[in-house]
């Protein structure tokens, strides 16, 4: 026997049906694009490698990628992932030619070195904010709230073009790592400076507007308090300002004590004004003994900039209109 369903029984299984055709929609290029860029603030290194494409993985393991990645800890993480969340990112034009993209978003992301978000945050001391109480951690993650949601959180916005690649039938980030540029690190120590140096990581293939960080581990092997002042040198000299310094804690002099070791990250960023023909470049740290009496850091060289005229970034020194063709303002 069968029996007739009317209107109202359909209805129900249609919903079904269309709830679960949502959750099961492929994200289209402009979906992967605003990710990427969430991940990328956050310094999210798992979510920004399931993103790449597998051309690119080829070229970088996970593991090489995962440590020239900046990754925050403890409440700085939860801090900055939250502010992630507030990004949002509008279409300005996508086009598609078979299984390559181009996207261009139009992004709004907290600006984390704004004075008020830096206050609040601590300066971003991961230190100190790793030993705020519970309570504590509480009220600041309840106050960014409160900005985003009363629309006074303090924004930077600019558009930002990413290239995809589909890949059985799913999209992903193109970065071109295979026409990178090659980019080795290594530390030297004049004579009769008591210190063993050394540098992680050794080598990396960098894209256009892709960061990387150094971390430089000295150690001090005599029986004496040993300061040492340190050079940065880039080769070829010509191309030295393809690869911008954003963060360095080396221009002052360095003191260490009998025994002491200590690490120092710095943070560069490959420009996407170098020319075609540039296809590696090596970077080295000199210690030596100063030749004078300490004085104060240099001026930032052009593709620095000061923690006011970031990107946004948490700790960031880097404008992004300097790489990969956007357009921060």
């Amino acid at each position: 026997m069968h029996r007739r369903l009317g209107r109202r029984a359909l209805l129900p299984a249609l919903a079904v049906t269309i709830v679960l055709a949502a959750c099961t929609r492929t994200p289209s290029p402009e979906d992967v694009a605003r990710d990427y860029g969430r991940a990328f603030y956050a310094s999210d290194a798992n979510a920004l490698w399931g993103l790449i494409s597998t051309q690119d993985r080829r070229v970088k393991d996970e593991a090489t990628f995962q440590r020239q990645h900046a990754d925050q800890r403890g409440f700085t993480r939860e801090a900055v992932r939250r502010l992630a969340g507030y990004i949002t990112a509008a279409p300005v034009k996508t086009t598609v030619s078979g299984d390559r993209a181009t996207v261009v978003l139009r992004f709004r992301l907290p600006n984390a070195n704004a004075a008020e978000i830096r206050t609040l945050m601590y300066d971003w001391d991961e230190r100190r904010l790793d030993d705020l109480a519970g309570a504590e951690r509480a009220r600041i993650l309840a106050r960014l709230d409160e900005l985003h949601r009363q629309g006074t959180f303090p924004v930077v916005e600019g558009e930002e073009t990413t290239e995809l690649l589909r890949e059985a039938g799913t999209w992903r980030v193109f970065l071109n790592w295979a026409s990178g540029v090659r980019v080795r690190f290594a530390a030297a120590v004049d004579e009769g400076v008591p210190l063993r140096v050394s540098v992680s990581p050794a080598e990396v293939t960098l894209a256009p507007g892709e960061r990387i960080r150094v971390t430089v581990q000295a150690s001090n092997t005599g029986s004496q308090p040993v300061t040492a002042r340190v050079a940065h040198r880039t080769e070829p000299a010509a191309h030295e300002r393809h690869l911008a310094l954003l963060l360095c804690p080396l221009f002052l002099p360095v003191t260490l004590e009998p025994g002491q070791s200590q690490e120092f990250a710095s943070e560069y960023v490959l420009l996407a004004d170098g020319p075609k023909e540039l296809h590696a470049l090596a970077v080295r740290y000199v210690f030596r003994r100063p030749a004078g009496p300490a004085v104060s850091a240099p001026a930032p060289r052009a593709g620095m900039g000061s923690a006011d005229a970031g990107d946004g970034l948490p700790g960031s020194t880097w404008r992004r209109d300097q790489s990969r063709g956007s357009a921060w303002t």
